[in-house]
């Protein structure tokens, strides 16, 4: 689960990529204008569309650059996306190249002011940023406007003087003309029409992204509630599996360690099946912890076999066996004591599984119910394996341990029987980690 700082360090990285990919949009309608323009569809004069907009594309080329030669081409990390001055390079030139747009080719070009405040909105946590990107497009309106009168392309609605052919109005003529009332003129004609305009559009994007914002962070801070829930309860857990593991270990100190080996075992399994396609999907990162972190309980119905039974240093007895046997069932009715009101059901029901049916067999010969082949969940099937490897190779009240290689032969040689035989042969190819483990474990005994 993201953290609120790189979940926002991803929002304002996906921004600028977002904003990048607007400007490669816009280089590609500028080739397309200038093309149009030079098959005489466009009338505007080429001579001032060919510089304009090869000017205009150069500046809007330095940001797209910048991102794939630091990124696609070096593959330099961190990714240049995740600087702040980034973004001020993308709004800038925006606002050049429209300025530039505006006062050589046509101030009707103003209206793409609405573009930098856009761009802008995209980025979490900038409403500074926003604001002055606001006030600036405010002033970029007469700047664009004058500056097209005095400058650019020669526009009868703009200029406003009367003359027959109106290309032949030159700049000096033009600053001639710029009496006070004229100027006022194109102020309420063109400027504020536009003004109002470029502030509606803006400020309905900005009110748009930052209603969004409000809910992204809402949905942020209800996935922050959840992820303490989720940590508050994982610690309950573990508390209350510790304290079982710490009841058992009383009993018996050979389970205490026992339940530290096979929860080992179980990971090195799950781990490995998940690399396979048919367990791939069932065994998720979460499914996985949930079998490791319950594993430990897999006894924990032993707490109710007599000490008379349970360290008894010879063999048991036919009825002392049978009551043995009990445990798998009394453990699952203590973890269904236990962690039914805990308000997790999937890892209550692992554990549940777990508890209850790691002495079921393959071929239907286990206990307590005689379940077979796939009707013994996918966890207690791998929880039997962990737990005859480590009873074989441990040293117990009642017997000797056997060397690894022996009671790896012997987990094998289950396979179809005992042991699921899809899982036993994941298992093998893994045999080095168990002999490696096993031996490990006796050197810091």
């Amino acid at each position: 689960m993201h953290t609120r700082e790189e979940l926002l360090k991803k929002s304002n990285r996906q921004a600028n990529r977002y904003n990048i990919y607007a400007m490669i949009v816009i280089l590609i309608l500028l080739v397309i204008c200038e093309v149009l323009n030079e098959l005489d569809i466009f009338l505007v004069p080429k001579m001032s569309m060919r510089p304009t907009v090869g000017a205009i594309a150069g500046l809007f080329l330095i940001p797209v650059l910048i991102y794939c030669i630091h990124d696609k081409w070096l593959k330099k990390e961190p990714t240049i996306l995740e600087w702040d001055g980034f973004k001020i390079i993308i709004i800038i030139i925006s606002y050049i190249g429209v300025l530039l747009a505006a006062v050589v080719l046509s101030f009707h070009a103003t209206l793409l002011l609405t573009v930098p405040p856009i761009m802008a909105a995209q980025y979490r946590n900038k409403k500074k940023l926003i604001i002055v990107v606001l006030i600036a497009t405010v002033i970029s309106v007469p700047l664009a406007i004058y500056g097209s009168y005095f400058f650019g392309l020669v526009d009868k609605n703009l200029i406003l003087v009367e003359v027959e052919d109106v290309i032949d109005i030159d700049v000096q003529k033009r600053f001639e003309s710029a009496t006070a009332e004229r100027m006022f003129v194109i102020l309420y004609h063109h400027i504020l029409p536009r003004w109002i305009c470029i502030i509606l559009i803006d400020v309905l994007v900005v009110v748009i992204t930052q209603r969004n914002t409000r809910m992204l962070d809402d949905q942020m801070e209800l996935s922050d509630q959840v992820k303490h829930e989720m940590e508050r309860r994982t610690q309950m857990q573990n508390r209350v599996i510790g304290d079982l593991a710490a009841v058992i270990e009383t009993r018996d100190a050979g389970t205490g360690e026992h339940i530290i080996r096979t929860k080992k075992y179980v990971s090195m399994i799950a781990r490995e099946m998940r690399k396979y396609p048919k367990y791939a999907d069932i065994l998720t990162e979460e499914y996985i912890n949930q079998i490791e972190n319950s594993s430990p309980l897999h006894d924990v119905g032993k707490i109710a076999i007599r000490d008379a039974i349970l360290l008894k240093p010879g063999k048991l007895t036919s009825e002392e066996f049978d009551e043995m046997k009990k445990h798998s069932e009394k453990g699952g009715e203590m973890i269904n004591n236990i962690f039914s009101n805990l308000d997790d059901e999937s890892f209550f029901k692992t554990a549940y599984d777990i508890a209850i049916a790691h002495h079921e067999k393959w071929d239907g010969s286990g206990y307590p119910k005689g379940l077979k082949e796939e009707e013994i969940p996918l966890s207690a099937r791998i929880m039997a394996i962990a737990d005859v490897f480590d009873a074989l190779t441990s040293e117990r009240c009642y017997k000797s341990a056997i060397p690894a290689d022996d009671a790896f032969n012997i987990i094998v040689e289950g396979r179809g029987t005992h042991f699921d035989p899809d899982i036993i042969d994941i298992v093998i190819k893994i045999k080095d980690d168990f002999i490696s483990y096993v031996n490990e474990s006796k050197e810091n005994s």
